[in-house]
């Protein structure tokens, strides 16, 4: 009987291990654009290392998460940019809890200049 407790409050223990955990974006995330080496601006200072990681059952709300916490560390930082140099996900052990994990760095970069429809138009010289 004593085995059996034991074995089934470990069950439980380690069950609670592996739980959802979808990271929320906090207000600062919001100024904060993710950005591939491809798409990343020009003049740009890196920061910091960052990263960002979530679980849930479902991946696409995991990785929403993944992203809005690495916006948050990036935030953190004061930073405009989040650049993605690797993202990673899969299932959490044997699980279906899906996990993803996004590492990068934090970047303050100028603003590129718009242009186009929208923009003031140029001075002209009379």
């Amino acid at each position: 009987m004593a085995r059996t407790i034991v074995l089934l409050a470990l069950s439980c223990a380690l069950a609670g291990c592996v739980t959802e955990s979808i990271v929320a974006a906090k207000p600062g995330a919001s100024k904060v654009t993710i950005v591939t080496d491809v798409d990343k601006p020009f003049r740009c200072k890196t920061l910091a290392d960052i990263h960002g990681t979530s679980r849930s059952n479902d991946e696409a709300k995991a990785k929403a998460g993944a992203q809005n916490d690495f916006k948050n560390n990036a935030a953190a930082f004061r930073a405009n940019y989040a650049l993605v140099e690797a993202d990673n996900s899969g299932n959490v052990g044997t699980s279906t809890i899906k996990e993803v994990f996004i590492r990068g760095k934090a970047l303050r970069c100028q603003e590129p200049e718009k242009t186009g429809e929208g923009a003031p138009p140029p001075e002209q010289k009379p």
